[in-house]
């Protein structure tokens, strides 16, 4: 079987960086992002993720310096992801999970072809805006995440992305679903299974 890169894409506040959290610490390689904002200050997420564990942050000047496949910008901050760190997984590691953004699809779909598998985490609007509320934003930044998900097509991208799974249940039943998509789960014994259900 071929190592391939699994990218979790969706909207903000649908749970990237939960999941992509709870993989890392299961063992799963993680391809970082690098970004001139400083998470330090955001202590976590709703789910005790801190942001700082899935972004390294870097000066501006130093990001100018790197070398990326992909980069981009929001609210004024510069965001990439290493052309090394994408080779390095594929050459390394039989299964990577990234955060990957709508703007850099096309270009990863470019670069690494049949290796990589998005994965869409669709959540409803309703959850969306309870998230953020729990996350501390105010009306304005809300209505801002939510026109900046509508404009990039962050809500139509389960018509091109290869999985979806649904995050508006408990955050163990995404997991599942996800590791299930990755190929980590496995079957059982009848006999073993027929123990579990009693």
């Amino acid at each position: 079987m071929d190592n391939k890169i699994y990218a979790l894409m969706g909207a903000q506040a649908s749970g990237k960086a939960t999941m992509a959290a709870h993989l890392k610490q299961m063992g799963i390689h993680f391809i970082p992002v690098y970004t001139t904002q400083d998470f330090s200050a955001q202590k976590h997420n709703r789910h005790y993720v801190k942001r700082d564990d899935m972004y390294i942050t870097v000066s501006r000047e130093e990001f100018t310096q790197m070398e990326f496949i992909i980069e981009f910008s929001h609210k004024g901050e510069s965001y990439g992801y290493k052309k090394d760190d994408i080779l390095d997984s594929l050459r390394d590691h039989h299964i990577s999970v990234m955060i990957l953004e709508v703007t850099g699809l096309k270009l990863m779909t470019k670069l690494i072809k049949k290796k990589l598998a998005t994965i869409f985490l669709m959540v409803d609007y309703v959850t969306l805006v309870d998230r953020l509320l729990q996350l501390g934003y105010n009306n304005d930044e809300i209505k801002y995440h939510l026109q900046y998900a509508e404009n990039n097509k962050e809500f139509n991208l389960w018509k091109i992305c290869s999985h979806i799974v649904r995050n508006t249940c408990e955050k163990e039943t995404a997991l599942i679903q996800i590791l299930a998509i990755m190929g980590l789960t496995m079957p059982v014994p009848q006999e073993q299974f027929d123990k579990m259900i009693e």
